[in-house]
């Protein structure tokens, strides 16, 4: 800030004699000008690398604390959202760290030099000084306008890349299935029009920040035009002298830079504002379902399972109730087999064991207790689960097998394999250290890699949703080997979700699941020779289905189920007799 004033002293030392340079001999006051300006250079690299250092810190620890969020949140959320959430982790935070490095720093930088800039204004020529001020107040006005207009404008582009970068992913997710159907053109309308979206925000955007500084500009141009005018009017009558008027013109482009700077400032922060209220509604949402609230559950407390007329909808679609007055029990080291058709509500089941929801009345008690006293940690801590589409984690089969447990040792991960079935792990190129990705299996051997993950927790609850429904026959038979092996062998409770009658003999209880209510619950052999029985028109369809794939040869193999021959007379099935 002492070049403007220097220059001007300068001026006024080489055009009159008499002129002292700050009462010092030229030379020697260049050399304290030169240490200044080295001295301010090294101030200036100081203040880039400690805000661009600061405020990378700040922005990993809110992407930290935000990812931690999530992921603390119900499933539903991330679920309904995947996409917006990686938005605002990536996008958003960038933005914030924009407006914390660059921006602020500049912004403050703004702030000292303007001040100090009026100041030595007002101490060169306060006439002046005025007329150069009454700029300042329309052009502060209006930036506080355009900077709540693009707060507003910021918060929408964020959404807005939200939805878009949802949409990609979703479509990207799932390239097979866009392929299968030669939907390419369709899903590229799609984000399209996604894109499109956020271009008119970016166009609104680019038209505003024209408007506003192109006026800004003119404003301030024609400050300085009045300024010069006015300063040669001084000088002609020997007021200030043209050094003075040098260095007032130069500072009132300082000046004037610090006040763009300041508006710059001013914009960039209301930007950072629209995308970190997106970031931290994140941080601040809480979970349906928070985690570490309750008592912990005792690691060896057994006890049933029991719904108490329960019933049950989904955040996202109130109006379907799935459950309807359901009541279970599910005795401890049993194994119950839930059937039915789609949308009947089997896997809801599974889900408020596993507390991914909370019904909407009734209760899910266990040992006598609800479900909800204690933390979910501790209660999904006894729980094995197996998807019918398991998710295979990048990494070795090791780190798949011992997931979520690193104090997992390679003993009990072969142990849990080998109750698994998962002899094939053995025959890989670097068995258990194998990367997933690398090796190429089959659906068989990920569900029964699947089934070990569940198994190394040693939980007393395994759930199965449909976890051979997807498979051919040798990989079924070995899935349904390591179920049966499970089954008779460990003290577990187990609930399966299928449809094959493979899977669906295995269990020593069957309940059928019809438009959300129990309609039929027995012993495999009971329900199947039920005349008019909901399980026995359930079994003939599925075993029409299978005696068609057999036909077809894409299922070579004999289902292995004994179907009990129904008692004859009224009610008998043919279909059945015929099997």
């Amino acid at each position: 800030m002492l070049i403007p004033l220097t220059i001007g002293k300068l001026i006024d030392f080489f055009s009159s004699p008499q002129t002292t340079f700050f009462g010092l001999s030229f030379p020697v006051a260049a050399a304290c000008l030169a240490l200044t300006f080295a001295i301010g250079a090294g101030a200036n690299t100081g203040r880039a690398i400690l805000m661009r250092l600061s405020g990378g810190r700040i922005v990993a620890r809110v992407r930290e604390q935000a990812y931690l969020s999530t992921l603390r949140q119900e499933p539903e959320f991330a679920d309904r959202g995947a996409g917006d959430i990686v938005s605002r982790l990536g996008i958003d935070t960038s933005i914030i760290g924009e407006s914390l490095t660059n921006n602020l720093s500049d912004g403050l930088r703004a702030i000292i030099s303007a001040v100090v800039g009026v100041a030595a204004m007002v101490m060169i020529s306060a006439k002046l000084t005025g007329v150069m001020l009454a700029v300042v107040p329309p052009v502060s006005i209006g930036a506080v306008i355009y900077g709540r207009y693009l707060r507003k404008l910021s918060k929408q582009t964020q959404e807005a890349l939200g939805e878009m970068s949802k949409t990609a992913e979703e479509k990207l997710n799932a390239f097979k299935t866009v392929a299968s159907f030669n939907a390419q053109p369709i899903e590229a309308r799609l984000f399209a029009k996604k894109v499109d979206d956020v271009f008119q925000l970016m166009r609104k955007e680019a038209i505003a920040s024209g408007i506003f500084y192109g006026s800004s500009g003119l404003t301030g141009n024609l400050a300085m035009l009045c300024l010069l005018g006015y300063g040669g009017h001084l000088v002609s009558r020997s007021e200030i002298t043209v050094g003075d008027l040098t260095s007032l013109l130069i500072y009132t482009g300082y000046v004037g830079g610090s006040v763009s700077g300041l508006t710059g400032f001013w914009t960039g922060l209301m930007k950072g504002v629209g995308a970190g209220t997106r970031v931290f509604d994140l941080l601040d949402r809480k979970s349906a379902i928070p985690l570490s609230v309750g008592k912990t559950l005792e690691p060896g407390r057994e006890g049933p399972i029991r719904f108490e007329n329960v019933s049950f909808t989904y955040p996202s679609r109130k109006e379907v109730e799935v459950l309807k007055g359901v009541d279970l029990q599910i005795e401890v080291g049993t194994s119950l087999a839930i059937a039915g058709p789609s949308g009947s509500g089997k896997s809801s089941i599974q889900a408020l064991i596993c507390r991914f929801y909370d019904p909407n009345s009734g209760r899910v008690m266990f040992d006598g207790e609800d479900i909800r006293e204690f933390t979910p940690e501790s209660w999904r801590e006894r729980i094995g689960v197996v998807s019918q589409d398991p998710t295979l984690f990048t990494g070795s089969v090791h780190s798949n097998i011992a997931y979520g447990r690193e104090q997992t040792t390679r003993e009990e991960v072969e142990e849990a394999a080998r109750m698994a079935n998962c002899d094939f792990i053995w025959d890989l190129p670097q068995g258990f250290d194998t990367q997933i990705g690398k090796a190429s299996l089959s659906g068989g051997q990920k569900q029964r890699i699947a089934i070990a993950r569940a198994l190394v927790r040693k939980p007393s609850l395994l759930l199965l949703d449909e976890a051979t429904s997807a498979l051919d026959s040798t990989s079924e038979h070995s899935v349904n080997s390591a179920l049966d092996q499970i089954i008779r062998t460990q003290n577990i409770s187990v609930i399966l979700i299928a449809h094959r009658l493979a899977t669906l003999a295995r269990a020593e209880r069957i309940v059928v699941l019809e438009n959300g209510k129990i309609t039929e619950d027995g012993r495999y052999s009971e329900l199947s020779r039920r005349p008019g029985g909901r399980f026995r028109t359930l079994m003939a369809a599925q075993l029409a289905l299978e005696k068609n794939r057999s036909n077809e040869g894409e299922d070579d193999e004999e289902v292995e189920v004994e179907v009990a021959k129904p008692a004859t007379g009224a009610g008998e099935d043919p279909k059945i007799n015929q099997v």
